[in-house]
């Protein structure tokens, strides 16, 4: 806010300006001589804009200027955000000198900025101000209109900090419209909100300006109530001479529109002994001022004389002081304008220095470019190296397959025919006996049973390898799947007089019944091969962590730790049974690939020379 809505914050601030004005000269000084000594950079634009802030409040005109510089430098830098701080800046500047129009157009230029960046929070605060510009041109509709868009954009951030700024704002703009009773709720709303955020000093000033809207209010005793409680908190809290002065000078004057003259004296002579101690003239001067008035009112025109001498006497006092701070101000602008024109011929500096450096950055963006079309042409070049590599692979892969195909069709395939003739032929020869024939007979039917197995699997193994398409997975019931396939393979058992043992439950599992059932007889069918005479085979399924585990196992040869290595990595090959059957080498591995098709997995665990056990673990 621009004008302070109480008297009490207006004087602490002449006061704190006046005591630190020394002090600024100081970093006025040393500003200048940064000023000299940095390129046209981001630090001349920073310091463009400290010597803005340094002149905002005692001369407004000449922080125009550096504000002016400071957007200037932000532009050429491409620094949007420095851009938009100081066209704020610059807008506020006018707005303290009363050029309305001018600071309208800064603030929405500022106001475009933070929207395209999307600062809400800077928004909010443009918007409050642009509200409070309106108000002062006595626009009170547009000046509502600018705290409902700052009212919405604090309701979307949250922000607890800006609605109690928005509130504070809101009561100074009903102040100025003479709504005294919206101006107190609104007060009160920012304080409680400062009681939510900590912020104490400001739970103090909040109450000390309610206490003065009360007075105005014509509510004396509200008035003194908030005037005393605000007096409590900074005796306790800070007793800050200052603070306490201008408390208590607020209170004198509270009394003395009550009329109760004593204690209005006595507020004055106590805010006189905190602020003479600190020589805080302007506050000082305020209770000569007020006791002027109250000995007038009382008929005390002898008091009310001396006090009127005292007040003319450090009026002429700060009077002398501020055309004090006149000459040293003319002194640091003389030496601003002298780094002016030597600001003017940096910038040719910084325009031909700006134009190396644009050069370079070219050369160098070239020689990146370079090295990233380099990096491009190697990594595709990469790429195509994978898929060929890949390709080879797959290559190499599809020759031990035909290698494969061939030596089954070229023996196991053969082998099995060769009997089934020789049978044929023997079959009538009268010099062959019944047991004989017998024997023959026994053993063609099992080299034809082998055949078609091995044909089910080529053609299964064929339709994997050229389909490679993935299968329904419907509720499959296992006892009847295992029921199945032991059914179609217990003459192959009976044989070897080998006895299967089914412990299977009536599980329901999400599966593929033709792919469950291939898989089951060939590990069942490799049971039977590697079991001794008079052995059993066991089915069982077991319940395992969300697992269904159907399990196959035997009492035969077993397999060693090596077959074991090899069967894990898919490179088994055909190895004789117990009474010299033999296989393709297919079979495991076809199984294998099978399973994968339904989510489940096949485990080989085996002991050699006591069994083996084959188990899909196959998720419920």
């Amino acid at each position: 806010m621009k004008i302070q809505l109480v008297s009490w914050i207006f004087y602490l601030t002449l006061f704190l300006n006046n005591f630190l004005y020394s002090q600024s000269i100081n970093e006025l000084d040393s500003l200048l001589k940064l000023i000299d000594d940095q390129k046209i950079d981001t630090n001349q634009l920073n310091i463009n804009r400290a010597i803005g802030d340094y002149y905002f409040n005692i001369n407004t005109q000449k922080a125009i200027v550096y504000f002016e510089a400071a957007k200037k430098l932000s532009e050429n830098l491409n620094r949007t955000d420095d851009l938009a701080s100081n066209l704020y800046s610059i807008g506020s500047s006018y707005l303290n000198i009363g050029k309305f129009d001018s600071a309208l157009e800064y603030y929405l230029n500022a106001c475009r900025i933070y929207e395209q960046k999307g600062h809400k929070r800077r928004l909010t605060k443009a918007y409050i101000d642009i509200a409070y510009l309106y108000s002062e041109s006595n626009n009170f509709p547009k000046g509502r209109l600018y705290f409902d868009k700052a009212k919405i954009l604090i309701n979307d951030l949250q922000d607890t900090v800006e609605l109690r700024y928005y509130y504070s704002e809101l009561g100074n703009f009903y102040f100025k419209q003479e709504q005294i009773d919206s101006a107190i709720l609104c007060i009160k709303e920012s304080i409680n909100l400062s009681k939510i955020l900590g912020e104490h000093d400001l739970i103090i000033g909040g109450n000390v300006n309610i206490g003065l809207l009360y007075k105005k209010k014509g509510n004396y005793d509200l008035a003194l109530l908030y005037m005393n409680g605000a007096l409590a908190e900074y005796k306790k809290n800070k007793n800050n001479p200052t603070e306490l002065g201008v408390v208590y000078n607020n209170l004198g004057s509270i009394y003395a529109a009550q009329k109760k003259y004593k204690e209005a004296e006595i507020a004055f002579f106590k805010s006189l002994e905190y602020v003479n101690s600190i020589d805080a003239k302007f506050v000082v001067l305020e209770n000569y001022q007020n006791l002027m008035d109250l000995y007038e009112q009382m008929k005390d025109y002898k008091s009310q004389s001396i006090y009127l001498k005292k007040y003319y006497q450090l009026k002429d006092s700060i009077y002398a002081i501020d055309k004090l701070n006149e000459l040293n101000q003319l002194e640091s602008e003389y030496q601003l304008e002298k780094k002016n024109s030597e600001i003017l011929k940096k910038d040719k500096a910084f325009i031909k220095s700006n134009s190396q450096r644009n050069i370079f950055i070219l050369i160098a963006f070239s020689i990146l470019l370079a090295l990233a079309l380099l990096f491009l042409f190697y990594k595709k070049l990469q790429s195509k190296n994978h898929i060929v590599e890949q390709q080879k692979e797959e290559l190499l892969t599809l020759n031990h397959v035909k290698d494969r195909l061939f030596s089954i069709i070229s023996h196991d395939l053969r082998n099995p025919l060769v009997t089934l003739k020789s049978y044929l032929l023997l079959s009538d020869s009268e010099s062959i006996s019944a047991d004989k024939k017998l024997l023959f007979k026994n053993q063609t039917i099992s080299a034809v049973a082998q055949t078609g197995d091995l044909l089910d699997n080529l053609l299964t193994w064929a339709n994997l390898q050229i389909k490679n398409t993935s299968s329904n997975i419907v509720p499959v019931s296992i006892q009847e799947c295992v029921s199945d396939v032991v059914s179609v393979i217990d003459y192959q058992a009976k044989q070897k007089d080998i006895q299967i043992i089914q412990k299977v439950e009536p599980l329901i599992i999400p599966a593929n019944m033709d792919i469950l059932s291939i898989a089951l007889r060939n590990l069942i069918t490799n049971a039977i091969k590697f079991s001794f005479k008079n052995s059993d085979i066991i089915i069982e399924t077991v319940q395992e962590n969300n697992h269904t585990l159907m399990v196959v196992e035997d009492h035969g040869i077993g397999i060693s730790n090596e077959k074991l290595e090899l069967i894990q990595k898919d490179h088994n090959e055909s190895t004789p049974g117990t009474n010299g059957e033999r296989g393709s080498g297919l079979g495991l591995y076809l199984v294998k690939e099978m399973l994968k098709k339904i989510n489940a997995q096949l485990q080989v665990e085996s002991t050699l020379g006591k069994g083996s056990k084959f188990i899909i673990k196959i998720p419920s």
